[in-house]
Formats: structure tokens, sequence, C-alpha cells
């Protein structure tokens, strides 16, 4: 999934219409003061496919989508997924007695090579594409072909969850135990533990668990340490050892250094390492086919001194560089935003925010 074009409208703090124009922007940057807007940009995203965004707590946070005062929030996605292009379109409103329910939710399939500038100008008979989903209930199974991610995989495989693998590299065990079952969703795989043990009493209750758990640690690892060679340029691998994480540094004769002695820069580039390899494990373990055509993560810095805006910096480049994703990244610190070819920077006023592009 490759978003292409956002329209919103009375969708959270965009209480004014607003677009977000994604062409070209292969390397990009969210940038703005705290609370402008940046995420809403994301959930906005996140909304137009599946109907809720992580921080909503579920579809019962609906409400949410509203700007405050407004009775009707829209929001449509322009994106592509496997070479096709698609549009989906939610509505929200507000009935007279103050319940919030979706009124309208749609994806529609466009002709080949669909000219999203069309969209401003005006659709002819031509440019109307195909009805794939014209209901909430069938947009779940309609996104889900398009994207090949249901929604709990897509916040982790294209939203990175990479602050999160910053706590997991730096937390005690127990809270670490915890933090890779709800990065991986391992409830399923507890539930069915739970149901063997009540049918066989004799297996001990926390066998498989803790087995599951050493697996997926050890192909997340090393899955991570492959990305982490290639983002610091060679210089480091990630390993683990009796729940302890460690890099080797190859610029100093393999040295093998614990990550609470990493600078910031470089736990940087290890929690990132880590969130691409559970993005790519992920969408390998999906139904349908993934496609993981973006990824956009929060570089999760307030401030970042010389050093360490050079190395994320670098490793957010060397990211870009592979050209096989486009590459977003929500940031506070304008001096990071400058070294990023395509910026859009959100604005709020008393009203509404907004959304301007810079750069390329």
């Amino acid at each position: 999934m490759r978003p292409m074009r956002l329209d919103m409208a009375g969708f959270t703090v965009f209480r004014e219409e607003t677009t977000v124009d994604f062409t070209d922007a292969d390397f990009f940057a969210l940038v703005g003061p705290t609370g402008s807007g940046k995420s809403t940009v994301l959930d906005a995203i996140c909304f137009a496919l599946y109907g809720t965004v992580p921080r909503w707590g579920g579809t019962r946070g609906l409400a949410n989508a509203l700007a405050p005062s407004a009775n009707e929030a829209r929001v449509r996605l322009v994106f592509e997924s496997a070479g096709a292009r698609y549009v989906a379109t939610r509505v929200v409103r507000r009935d007279g007695r103050g319940t919030v329910k979706t009124a309208n939710a749609g994806l529609q399939l466009m002709p080949a090579g669909f000219d999203v500038t069309k969209l401003d100008t005006g659709l002819s008979p031509e440019d109307l594409g195909e009805v794939v989903a014209g209901t909430p209930a069938e947009m779940e199974r309609a996104v889900l072909e398009a994207v090949g991610l249901p929604y709990e995989q897509f916040t982790s495989c294209v939203l990175l969850p990479q602050g999160q693998f910053a706590d997991f590299l730096h937390a005690k065990p127990a809270t670490r135990q915890q933090i890779l079952v709800n990065l991986l969703g391992l409830g399923v795989y507890e539930e069915v533990q739970k149901r063997a043990v009540e049918r066989a009493g004799h297996l001990r209750a926390n066998n498989f668990e803790r087995w599951l758990l050493a697996e997926a640690l050890d192909l997340l690892v090393d899955g991570a340490s492959r990305i982490l060679r290639e983002l610091s340029n060679g210089q480091y691998d990630l390993v683990h050892d009796k729940g302890e994480f460690f890099v080797v540094d190859h610029h100093d004769a393999g040295l093998r250094r614990a990550v609470r002695t990493l600078s910031g820069g470089e736990t940087f580039q290890a929690s990132l390492a880590l969130a691409l390899a559970l993005s790519e494990q992920l969408a390998g373990m999906s139904t349908t086919a993934a496609s993981l055509e973006s990824i956009v993560l929060d570089e999760g810095f307030g401030t970042l001194d010389a050093a360490t805006l050079d190395t994320v910096a670098a490793t957010l480049e060397n990211l870009a560089a592979r050209g096989d994703r486009m590459v977003g990244v929500v940031t506070h610190v304008p001096a990071l935003a400058d070294r990023i070819p395509v910026r859009f920077e959100v604005r709020k006023d008393a009203r509404t925010a907004r959304v301007e592009r810079t750069g390329l």
C-alpha cells in the first residue's frame, strides 16, 4: 500500500478541507509543533482503510473522528497496491440524538493509469472505477484483499512501532516479554495454549508460551541483525544472549556491547531494524499477498545533538535508498526535516489544522 493523495474535512483537528498530495514523495517528513496534527495525518490513512485508529481504542472510539462541534467528517484516500489504484472513502455523521455512526464507506478500483488530479477537475464516465465495497462490512474484506494486511498487522507493518522497540531494548526482562507479546500479537497463541492446557492437564502451563517467545525472538533478532548491518553500512550486528541484547561492532574488532551503552543514534538504528524485521515477518505471515510499499515511523526525539542527528539522518537516507518502498518520518526536529527532500509542514490555528508541502 502506497498513499497517493489524502483528503480530509471535519476530521479531528482538520476542520476545514485539507489535501495531502503524496505524489513523488518517496522520502518525506511530517513536521510541525507538538499537537499540530502530524499524527492525525497517519490516523486518517488508517481510518480510511480500516475505520479506526490505534489510539482510539477500537471502533467504539468513532466519535473521535469528528472535529469539535462538527457533525460530519469525511476522509478519502487514493492509494496504490500491487500496481492497482484504489479510492477508499469514509463518512462519519452525528445524528440528532448525538449518536456518531459511519454514514458511508466504500472502496473503488480505479481504471489503469487513473489521474489523481481529476478529483479536482472533475471525473468523466471513463474515470469511474469498479465499486468493490459499499458498506463497512464489505470494506473489511475488500481492503484485506487490496492491501494484504488486516488492521492489526497494518499498524505494525506500515506504521512502524519503532518507539516501542526502543523501550523494548532497554526494558527489564519481565517487562520486555510483555512488550514482545504485544508487538507480535501473540494473544491468539496464548489462547491456543490455554485451551491445550484445559484439555490436557499434564501439560505445563508455561512451556508453550516460553517456547513460542523464544522462537519468535530468535527469528526477529536474526532479521533485525541483517537489516541493522545494512542500515549501519556494515558496522553493527544485533545478537541476544540469556535475555540481554548486544550489538557487535565490526569497526571495533568485533567488540560486543550491551544495548544500554548505545548512544541515542545507535539505539534508533537498532530499534528501527527490529521494527522493520517485525514488519517483514508479519507481512510474510499474512494470509493474502501483502503489499509493503510504504512505511512511516516516528523518530521519537524531542531534540537531537549533532552526532545523533547525523546518525539518524544517515540511517533514514540508507533506508530510503533501498528504493523498495516509500519512507515517511514524523519528526519534531526541524534540523532532521531539513535533510529530507519532501516535507509536509503541519500547522494549527484556533479553527483548523493545515498541511503545506515544501521541498521537491
